[in-house]
């Protein structure tokens, strides 16, 4: 896993990697935090941020963090509470992989976090927490939801929302506005939102609209399967509508 920079004319496909000065400072101790013991079946061991805070790959993790957090403050000199988004473009397994433990990392470090499962069509996130799909965005867009669809998960101060199902064309209202609009009216916790997208398989997801408002969006693309074309469509769709890109993650 890579973090690329977005500095430049063409912030995706440039050839410099994103790499921090110095270690790695944000880096906690493994005995500062709430880590569950290994074996802890509530969790999937593939959130390895949840068991394991030395792990490589849980390192990468906190600078993908770090760049989320920086550009959001430097771009709209945001504070408190902060609207992030990991998009994939085709980045199969390592996207939900991602979204998870970067969940799990901010909710260590930063506080109070809600994810969000954005990818209707293919959920994945209520399996690596452990978690029940039978409602969630699906059903809080379509105003079918009688209650919230927030769990806890296993993780102090880390919520999950579901996907919800599909069904009757439900993966198509998470595309009609501002993500971020729509969970102004929600009543949610006070916590920092994390949401989790995926191009639909039907290709061309308005990913400006949904993310419009958004503090900061990482995207996470595959070396040989996601086309250059679908990458420059994406960068120019979150441009239009001046979503700060934070970088991306090649796996």
């Amino acid at each position: 896993m890579r973090l690329r920079s977005t500095a430049g004319a063409n912030p995706l496909l440039a050839e410099t990697a994103f790499h921090p000065a110095g270690g790695d400072p944000d880096a906690p101790s493994q005995g500062g935090l709430a880590l569950l013991d290994a074996g802890n079946t509530r969790i999937d061991p593939l959130v390895t941020a949840a068991f394991d805070a030395d792990d490589p790959y849980v390192a990468k993790v906190r600078k993908v963090r770090a760049k989320l957090l920086a550009t959001a403050r430097e771009a709209n000199g945001a504070g408190g509470r902060l609207r992030l988004a990991l998009l994939s473009l085709q980045g199969g397994d390592e996207g939900s992989i991602l979204a998870a433990n970067l969940a799990v990392v901010m909710a260590q470090m930063d506080g109070p976090t809600i994810l969000v499962d954005g990818d209707i069509d293919r959920p994945s996130l209520d399996r690596l927490f452990r978690l029940p799909n039978r409602i969630g965005l699906a059903e809080q867009l379509g105003g079918m939801a009688l209650r919230l669809p927030v769990l806890q998960t296993a993780i102090d101060r880390l919520w999950l929302m579901p996907a919800g199902q599909a069904a009757g064309g439900a993966a198509t209202l998470v595309e009609k506005g501002s993500l971020a609009e729509a969970a102004a009216g929600w009543n949610l916790p006070d916590a920092n939102l994390l949401a989790y997208l995926a191009e639909r398989p039907r290709g061309g997801t308005a990913f400006g609209n949904i993310l419009e408002q958004f503090d900061a969006v990482v995207i996470v693309a595959r070396r040989g399967v996601t086309p250059v074309s679908e990458i420059r469509r994406a960068i120019d769709d979150l441009d239009r509508h001046h979503i700060p890109i934070a970088g991306s993650v090649v796996s």
